[in-house]
C-alpha cells in the first residue's frame, strides 16, 4: 500500500465550498504514479520502454466531502492484474473519517504501436508482492440513449488536455456533471448555485472511457436518467466523437436536505425512459 498527503486549496472547492471530483480523480492519478515510482517503476523507465499505464475506467462511491484547509490522505494498492488490464483500488480519508473509496482499471500501452500488451512479469510482481491475481472484467455500461435523452455539445478545450494531448480523464467528470445540470435545466429545473442547503451532492462517479478525445473536438452528448429513489436519483450520460463513442458516465447524486423536490422530481421524470407497455 502506497499514501500521499493533500491539502485542500482554497481554489480546489467548488462554489458549495466542498473539493471538486476532478481534482480528487487527479489526486488518484497522482498517487497511483507515486506508487509505482516506490517499487522501481518511475516515469523514466516507462519512457525508456515505450509504455504507458492509462486509465479505462473509474468508478467510486463519494461517502463525504472534504472542505478547503482539511489534509486529505489518499491510499492505493493494486487488487487486480488480467494480461493488458490492472485494477487499482483507493480509499480517500481526512483523519479517521472515510471521505470515498475509489477504483481505477488501467490498460498497459505500448505508446509506438497504440496496441495493448502485457506488463513485464517483473512489474506485475512488483505491483502485486503478495502475489498477482485477477478477477472477472466488469460488464461495460455502454447502451443507447433513449428518446427521452437530452442532447448536447461539448468542444474540446487546449486546457482539458494531458501529456498524451487527448482529454484527461479526470476532466471528463467536469464535462458529465456540467452536461447533467444542462439536461435538467433543459427540463425545467435549473441548478442555483447559490442554494446551499437545497442542491444535489455528488455521491457516486463510474466513467467508462473508450476513444480519446482530442483538441477542438466536439463531442455530441447525450443525458438521461436511469433511476430515482425518494433522496437520489442517476443520471448517464453518453460523450461521442466522430460518430464513435467516446465515454460513458453513470452518476449519482443525492439531496442532502431530504426529498427530492418537486420540480426536481419532474425534470427527472422527462428525462426518464417511457415505462413499457403491459403486455
Amino acid at each position: 500500500m502506497h499514501a500521499a498527503t493533500f491539502p485542500v486549496r482554497i481554489f480546489d472547492v467548488d462554489c458549495f465550498g466542498e473539493l471538486r471530483s476532478n481534482v480528487l480523480l487527479r489526486w488518484l492519478w497522482q498517487t497511483a504514479s507515486k506508487a509505482s515510482d516506490a517499487v522501481g517503476y518511475d516515469l523514466d523507465w516507462y519512457g525508456r520502454q515505450g509504455t504507458m499505464w492509462i486509465i479505462r475506467r473509474t468508478r467510486g462511491e463519494w461517502l463525504a466531502p472534504a472542505r478547503s484547509g482539511d489534509l486529505v490522505t489518499v491510499r492505493t494498492w493494486v487488487s487486480d492484474i488480467r494480461r493488458v488490464r490492472s485494477q487499482r483500488e483507493y480509499e480517500v480519508s481526512r483523519g479517521d473519517a472515510l471521505l470515498a473509496r475509489l477504483a481505477t482499471d488501467w490498460v498497459y500501452v505500448d505508446l509506438a504501436r497504440g496496441a495493448l500488451v502485457q506488463p513485464p512479469q517483473a512489474l506485475q510482481q512488483a505491483l502485486m508482492p503478495d502475489g498477482v491475481a485477477s478477477r472477472p472484467r466488469l460488464p461495460s455500461l455502454a447502451s443507447a440513449p433513449p428518446a427521452a435523452a437530452v442532447l448536447l455539445t461539448r468542444r474540446v478545450e487546449l486546457a482539458d488536455l494531458d501529456t498524451l494531448a487527448h482529454v484527461n480523464n479526470a476532466q471528463y467528470a467536469v464535462y458529465v456533471e456540467q452536461m447533467a445540470w444542462d439536461a435538467l435545466a433543459a427540463r425545467g429545473w435549473p441548478l442555483d448555485p447559490r442554494a446551499l442547503d437545497g442542491r444535489p451532492r455528488l455521491a457516486a462517479h463510474d466513467l467508462e472511457y473508450f476513444e480519446s478525445a482530442q483538441y477542438a473536438d466536439e463531442l455530441a452528448g447525450a443525458v438521461w436518467v436511469t433511476a430515482v429513489a425518494p433522496e437520489a436519483f442517476t443520471i448517464d450520460c453518453q460523450l461521442s466523437r466522430g460518430g464513435q463513442r467516446a465515454l460513458h458516465a453513470r452518476s449519482t447524486w443525492s439531496w442532502p436536505a431530504g426529498p427530492l423536490p418537486t420540480a426536481l422530481r419532474s425534470a427527472l421524470a422527462a428525462l426518464s425512459p417511457a415505462p413499457a407497455s403491459p403486455p
